[in-house]
């Protein structure tokens, strides 16, 4: 079972949040239970979010809180580079392959004509959803639009009609309808690929082998899985945590108080204390014990035990 490959993978956009902790944590105990390897990948595409020292803040937080990982910026591995902005050279290669089997396309829509496509959207009632106005452009439309120095994404080329079955280690079979799904962008104006992309295509790279995520993921998960088809690659296993909600059953905000790992370890809260309170916020034991250790949580922690209902953050059992 050693070829069980997880990884952490946060934008360098700030604070640790708690239920990227949990993420965080959920990826360690199940590498450690499978006897695999954690790996630390930055996905620091989106430039305009990114703040000054937030991966050495990222590095200081997880080591405070007990994580260790296998391979990662800060320690080298097979894969490298393990931060996405030094790997764009990789993403173009595999934008051109589906480029090449025509399961992508330029779309040449400006802001201010998208903006007005939704806004007519939204009035007649319809979900808001790119029109593929630029789906069936020839080869020679394209590439005179480009000669003439006109502004593009690339987007996916999804299937019009049909059902996508995607499979989660916590829901099982789970159908989404074709027509339900965009053409998303997959490369953006400035040639920075979107999260979409890049994330699939360095998860099969890498050879990640169980992908965790929290279940607002859910919706793209079928685009994902159609991302891993076109290129022919076998997917990883999806498991996708249940949401964290506040006690009124919306979602967790700074407003209604301290929802960072850095909040509480400037209030003096152990490590331990935090370990243990966000591990049981989706995780049952078999034994119904409510204290561990992460010691001993590598030993106990087992993906049955995880539930795929919403968990309830309260903030008092701190």
């Amino acid at each position: 079972m050693n070829n069980i490959r997880l990884r952490f993978a946060p934008s360098p956009t700030g604070f640790l949040h708690i239920g990227n902790l949990r993420t965080a944590l959920f990826g360690y105990l199940i590498a450690q239970n499978l006897g695999g390897k954690f790996i630390l990948r930055i996905e620091d595409t989106d430039q305009k979010r990114e703040v000054n020292d937030a991966v050495d803040k990222l590095l200081n937080v997880l080591s405070w809180v007990g994580i260790d990982f296998d391979e990662g910026p800060h320690r080298g591995g097979p894969f490298a580079p393990y931060t996405q902005t030094e790997r764009l050279d990789i993403y173009q290669k595999y934008i051109q392959e589906l480029l090449d089997k025509d399961l992508a396309y330029h779309c040449f829509c400006s802001a201010e004509r998208l903006e007005e496509m939704r806004e007519k959207q939204t009035a007649n009632k319809l979900a808001p959803r790119y029109d593929r106005a630029c789906r069936d452009l020839t080869r020679e439309e394209v590439e005179k639009r480009i000669a003439q120095g006109e502004k593009y994404v690339i987007r996916q080329k999804m299937p019009l009609t049909g059902e996508i079955k995607v499979y989660d280690e916590l829901r099982g079979e789970i159908s989404f309808q074709a027509s339900d799904l965009e053409d998303h962008v997959l490369i953006k104006s400035d040639g920075v690929p979107t999260y979409q992309f890049a994330n699939i295509v360095d998860d099969h790279l890498m050879e990640i082998t169980h992908v965790t995520r929290g279940d607002e993921w859910l919706p793209s998960y079928p685009k994902n899985i159609l991302l891993y088809q076109a290129f022919g690659w076998t997917p990883p296993k999806f498991i996708h945590f249940p949401l964290i909600l506040n006690q009124t059953g919306g979602k967790l905000s700074k407003r209604q108080g301290d929802v960072f790992v850095e909040d509480y370890q400037a209030k003096g809260y152990l490590p331990e204390a935090l370990i243990n309170f966000c591990v049981l916020l989706g995780w049952h034991s078999k034994d119904g014990k409510e204290i561990y250790s992460l010691k001993e949580l590598l030993t106990a922690f087992d993906i049955k035990g995880l539930g795929s209902s919403p968990a309830i953050f309260d903030s008092e059992k701190l």
